[in-house]
């Protein structure tokens, strides 16, 4: 299955899509990359997830056209 995670960054939603990933589902992430906490965890949280086969992108929700960011 394909699912979509938004907040993909940040530690709900990274643990969310890795357990995703390990019932081999195919993800997406989005986030926007606010400054929840630091910019360093989240870079690292999108690259492990990035290593796991995750298409992440860094999209803001309210304000970037999302359909570009969709094939399918």
């Amino acid at each position: 299955m394909r699912i979509l995670v938004t907040g993909a960054a940040g530690f709900v939603g990274s643990h969310l899509a890795e357990r995703l990933l390990d019932l081999g589902h195919e993800v997406m992430g989005l986030d926007c990359l606010t400054n929840a906490y630091t910019a360093e965890l989240k870079e690292l949280n999108q690259q492990q997830l990035r290593a796991r086969g995750a298409v992440i992108r860094t999209v803001d929700l309210a304000e970037d056209d999302l359909a570009s960011h969709f094939d399918g």
